[in-house]
């Protein structure tokens, strides 16, 4: 029998208008949500998010939301600026390819009122930065721009306006230095110490007042293995951070370690998957996975707590961010779209 050519019909725009029209009978406006990269918890029960698409939104207690600042590619951080009724958030401005050919936008980092979302100021590093969090009165922004030059800087900017230039960071890349840290006292960072590499030698790296880097102790505390950077948060006198472990062989398993500001390893948790997103309250450490799994681990000794899948009417999720809100909640911020709550 000759094989016929199928006409596949297009059934998106009516499968779109049904959605909408779903969406209008209970008073909602519907949109296509992905990605929810950063969420915060306010101390009034406020809930922020970053997504693509959006630079930052915030959530009412009620679940309505009050107000969306848009953005072409979406925002990536959300870090509460200094003045207690403002937030800093960072859009994504890397290259990408599209069918016109290789595009890139301008970098943004906005600040946001927290009670309008009316836009306040926008800076830029000239080149796309991570928010440093740990800078107190001034931004610290790292420029991700090119991880070969050795000759790359912290960039610190004042709510004044004034801007100067801060300590030797070297280059980054986005497997070796993320190093996001929650709760942070001063800004943290990972710095290579390879004389050619950039990526190699790491070694977290505080900020102090007075805009010096000072190196506290090697990233990877197994000397022949190699770490990759990963979220953290700062308890006490003490660092938790997550990663995963780099073998000739190809990629191998993950970790969440205590360590003290002086190296040493207080307790060390390894796993099969990566940590996507780590916070605490200081009784246990709450981590995210690739898996789509969600972790406590006793703060004081590393055991596991409890461990859940994530699900949304039970369907499996995944999260790319998390929370603890003010209130002990624990905000998660998924890869379709959504901010759960638990507690």
């Amino acid at each position: 029998m000759p094989v016929a050519p199928y006409a596949r019909p297009d059934r998106a725009p009516r499968a779109r208008r049904l959605l909408a029209e779903l969406a209008g009978a209970v008073g909602l406006d519907r949109s296509v949500r992905r990605r929810v990269w950063a969420v915060e918890g306010l101390a009034d029960g406020r809930v922020l998010a970053a997504l693509d698409g959006v630079l930052a939104e915030a959530w009412l207690p009620s679940g309505q939301r009050q107000w969306v600042v848009g953005d072409e590619w979406g925002g990536r951080q959300l870090m509460p600026a200094s003045d207690g009724a403002s937030v800093w958030a960072n859009a994504e401005r890397r290259g990408r390819r599209t069918r016109a050919g290789w595009e890139t936008s301008a970098p943004r980092v906005a600040r946001i009122a927290l009670d309008t979302g009316r836009v306040l100021e926008t800076v830029s590093a000239g080149e796309y930065a991570i928010l440093v969090a740990g800078g107190g009165k001034r931004l610290v922004l790292r420029p991700v721009e090119d991880p070969r030059k050795a000759d790359r800087r912290l960039l610190l900017f004042v709510l004044d306006g004034t801007t100067a230039e801060g300590p030797e960071v070297r280059g980054f890349d986005l497997f070796n230095h993320p190093f996001p840290m929650r709760r942070s006292s001063r800004p943290y960072v990972l710095v290579g110490t390879d004389p050619q590499w950039a990526h190699l030698g790491l070694w977290v790296a505080a900020v102090g007042p007075d805009g010096t880097l000072r190196p506290l102790f090697p990233h990877s505390w197994v000397p022949q293995e190699h770490y990759f950077g990963g979220p953290a948060v700062e308890i006490g006198e003490s660092l938790v951070y997550a990663g995963s472990v780099y073998h000739p062989q190809g990629h191998g398993g993950s970790y969440v370690v205590r360590r003290s500001l002086g190296g040493e390893v207080l307790w060390e948790h390894r796993a099969d998957h990566r940590a996507t997103a780590l916070d605490s309250d200081g009784e246990a450490v709450y981590s995210t996975d690739n898996s789509g799994a969600l972790t406590a681990l006793d703060a004081a000794t590393g055991a596991v707590l409890w461990r859940t899948a994530l699900t949304v009417g039970g369907v499996p999720t995944c999260a790319l961010s998390l929370a603890v809100a003010p209130q002990g909640r624990l905000l998660v911020g998924t890869v379709d779209g959504r901010v759960l709550e638990y507690g």
